[in-house]
């Protein structure tokens, strides 16, 4: 078998290995914009602290034509440093059309990507629209932003870009 036949056929396998089940089905996908606080600010190691989120969606494409953006706050206290994020989370997202959606996640994985800092957070939708889809949070930060984690009063603020994602399974 030619070598090109047999990457193709490899990377074919890979791809249907990674593809979401037919029956899966994005009810709502969001970009926009984060800003987190922590008080006291992070450190390389855990300790508990006061987090805030304020996330704005403002673009957001779904099979529902009233929802066009969505709004999450939230604050919680819990064990957290600027390696790990080990505390449950729980989150609701105020849509454009008057409805809600909360929904909860374990702990968040980190990448680097080039000079950006990646957080995924995957959860479920607990209560409201959408209950039962699976949630994939995704932010994006500045790497030198984290250097803050290594000053005396810690990692304090972040800004950056967000993206969620409700799916059906």
């Amino acid at each position: 078998m030619p070598r090109f036949a047999s990457c193709s056929i490899a990377l074919f396998a890979l791809l249907l290995l990674h593809a979401a089940p037919a029956q899966a089905l994005v009810d709502v996908q969001c970009d926009g914009a984060i800003q987190q606080t922590w008080t006291p600010g992070l450190k390389v190691l855990p300790r508990v602290v006061t987090h805030t989120n304020a996330s704005d969606y403002t673009h957001c494409t779904t099979s529902v034509s009233a929802i066009t953006f969505g709004t999450l706050d939230v604050t919680a206290s819990f064990n957290n440093s600027c390696a790990v994020n080990i505390g449950p989370s729980q989150a609701t997202i105020e849509w454009s059309d008057g409805s809600s959606s909360t929904f909860t996640f374990q702990g968040v994985s980190a990448n680097v990507v080039g000079n950006i800092q990646v957080f995924t957070s995957v959860g479920k939708v607990t209560h409201g629209r959408f209950q039962g889809d699976q949630v994939l949070l995704v932010n994006r930060f500045l790497n030198t932003d984290l250097l803050a984690c290594l000053w005396p009063q810690g990692l304090t603020r972040l800004a950056g870009s967000a993206s969620l994602t409700f799916t059906r399974l």
